[in-house]
């Protein structure tokens, strides 16, 4: 007896191609150019919003929903790594830019990419997995990043949109090139972390394990006559931890910090040269410390709450 399928089609051939939109809504078409060197991929590309029908009838049984909203999901790692030279944007900047952050460049020297709480752009994805090719226009998302030893370090993207069918369409042609590779975090290509003081100067510098930001912004997917249809981005909850080797009691008290209850400074940098580094800048309040074990190690593990102190400066990250 003859298979139904001639030939089973496979989840890994996937290709995200990205770019972001002129006008919020209005399709980018992303091209080859556009391609994302994404990790870990989940696609929910049809997400339903419904409401019940609540039949009284004299038997058991369900009565049916109707569909209120129709919305696309799309999560995925890429690593964190820099952009290549300094002064240059990583290839994943219009990921950023979707997330509520805005870039500003300095030719030859870093480019820094700071939150924002207003006019937020939109991005276009185009994901097609195996010969099906789903669209996401208007999408706009939310970011984590994770740093930890002996890993590779990886931001976290999920995109959300307005639903669009799917269709059939070969496997596009991608151009792959520009992508560095990533360095792991390790004593030779991360700097130690540094937790108070004022832009790096007169905090301690703290030797770590892990290191955590969620960003944490808050979508909202609107469905109204008018029309209004789209996903935005109405706020944002941070939240974060790391994990420090404890130093002598006398020279690092989180206890007294958490309790505190005072805004510190953090900052690391990751990458070995110049062209690599990405450095992380964050306001951040200590909400809670645990000891923990650390390859038989006294550690801390330390809960914290990236804070705005004039507005949009909880998080700024630096490709040098």
């Amino acid at each position: 007896m003859a298979n139904l399928l001639e030939k089973t089609r496979s989840w890994k051939k996937k290709a995200i191609l990205a770019r972001l939109e002129t006008m919020p809504g209005e399709d980018a078409q992303p091209t080859a150019a556009d391609w994302i060197e994404a990790r870990n991929v989940n696609l929910t590309p049809f997400d339903a919003e419904t409401a019940d029908r609540n039949l009284e009838k004299p038997f058991f049984g369900n009565s049916g929903k109707a569909l209120v909203g129709q919305y696309a999901k799309l999560s995925f790692e890429v690593a964190l790594a820099g952009a290549g030279a300094p002064g240059a944007a990583p290839k994943f900047a219009d990921l950023l830019l979707a997330c509520a952050m805005a870039q500003t460049q300095q030719a030859g020297v870093s480019t820094v990419f700071n939150l924002v709480s207003e006019n937020i752009p939109s991005i276009s994805f185009y994901i097609n997995v195996d010969g099906t090719k789903m669209m996401m226009v208007g999408s706009r998302g939310t970011f984590s990043f994770s740093i930890g030893a002996k890993a590779i370090p990886l931001f976290k993207f999920e995109f959300q949109s307005a639903y669009l069918a799917p269709v059939g369409e070969a496997m596009p042609s991608v151009n792959m090139s520009g992508w560095p590779v990533e360095e792991a975090v390790t004593a030779r290509n991360t700097a130690p972390l540094i937790l108070g003081g004022t832009g790096g100067v007169g905090g301690i510098a703290l030797a770590y394990s892990q290191l955590d930001i969620d960003i944490a912004n808050q979508l909202a997917r609107i469905n109204l006559p008018g029309p209004q249809a789209e996903v935005i981005i109405t706020d944002r909850q941070s939240t974060g931890s790391l994990v420090v080797l404890a130093p002598e009691h006398a020279a690092f008290d989180p206890f007294a910090i958490a309790e505190a209850g005072v805004v510190q400074e953090l900052s690391t940098t990751h990458g070995s040269a110049a062209g690599k580094r990405v450095q992380v800048d964050a306001k951040v309040r200590v909400i809670g410390v645990e000891f923990t074990d650390l390859e038989g190690a006294l550690a801390y593990k330390l809960n914290i709450e990236p804070a705005p102190v004039a507005g949009n400066d909880e998080l700024a990250l630096t490709w040098l």
